[in-house]
């Protein structure tokens, strides 16, 4: 996957770790684990979609000094835990023996971790929570770790949260956020289902109308349900842990924003088609179902 920036130490989880035999002695990795894996651990078979085939969709990605757990978000029975609305979108915290890995660069997870920390400053706006993660990357490229750091607590502050609240508003009635212009809306996931599922049917009229429609999506995010803003927080939730968004290179940042906006574009746009008050089954594995089309696509 493109932005699956850990992908190169990424194994499938299992009962036995053959990597033990490679333990450092005396040295511990902090182990990162999201809710949703908790979840599926406890009933990991349950599922036999084309995404999994009943094999386990449970990852991990590990350097010398830290483990993230996560899962493939292309099983039905994974995005299904990722998107329930009763995903409390935490973080279990613990340490174990290190490897003999490459190490997790400080930087890189330090970004990682302010991004985790707005997310649960403003997790029932997804579309603030955009607002805010796209101006803390821009302004904190050109910085340093000391200056990213300050900047956050500045922006964790209350008269801070104001200020970007106050920011935010303003963009949303002159230009509309996030920008449509930069999210390559003719690649969109969801778009790889509409002609074949006639659950999507009404999509085929927004997908002709264009930009404009979709900036309206995006602001009548706004005035959505509850259920609808928990689903694409729950989503950004587990882009952030899975992907460590931002990413590596800061001359990456804003490229894997504006591919972060285009999935949870698809899964929005989603979301007007199929109620998750009604049918959250089908919502999970639709949504799964394009992240398998996009795979494709991207091989083909």
């Amino acid at each position: 996957m493109k932005n699956n920036f850990a992908s190169i130490h990424s194994r499938k989880e299992n009962g036995t770790d053959s990597a033990r035999s490679l333990l450092t002695e005396g040295v511990t990795a902090s182990v990162w684990t999201p809710d949703y894996v908790l979840r599926l651990r406890q009933n990991i078979h349950l599922c036999g979609c084309s995404g999994c085939d009943g094999a386990s969709p449970l990852l991990q990605f590990r350097w010398n000094n830290h483990v993230r757990h996560s899962a493939d978000i292309s099983c039905n029975r994974a995005a299904a835990e990722i998107l329930s609305l009763t995903a409390s979108c935490t973080l279990s915290v613990s340490e174990d023996l290190a490897e003999h890995l490459p190490e997790l660069s400080a930087e890189r997870l330090q970004m990682n971790q302010h991004c985790l920390r707005l997310f649960a400053a403003f997790r029932t706006e997804p579309v603030l929570l955009l607002y805010a993660l796209y101006g803390f990357i821009r302004q904190s490229g050109p910085l340093d770790p000391e200056r990213r750091a300050a900047l956050l607590e500045t922006w964790l502050q209350p008269a801070g949260r104001q200020r970007l609240v106050q920011d935010f508003c303003l963009q949303q009635d002159e230009h509309g956020f996030p920008p449509v212009a930069g999210q390559r809306l003719e690649a969109l996931p969801i778009w790889l289902l509409v002609d074949s599922d006639a659950r999507l049917h009404k999509l085929k009229a927004m997908r002709k109308k264009g930009e404009e429609t979709l900036r309206q999506t995006w602001r009548g995010l706004q005035k959505a349900s509850s259920a609808r803003r928990k689903i694409l927080g729950n989503f950004l939730f587990y882009e952030l842990c899975h992907n460590f968004f931002p990413g590596h290179l800061v001359t990456d940042w804003e490229n894997n924003f504006a591919d972060l906006c285009r999935r949870a574009l698809s899964l929005l746009l989603l979301l007007t088609a199929v109620s998750p008050e009604l049918d959250k089954e089908s919502l999970s594995a639709l949504f799964a179902a394009s992240h398998r089309a996009a795979r494709r696509e991207a091989f083909s």
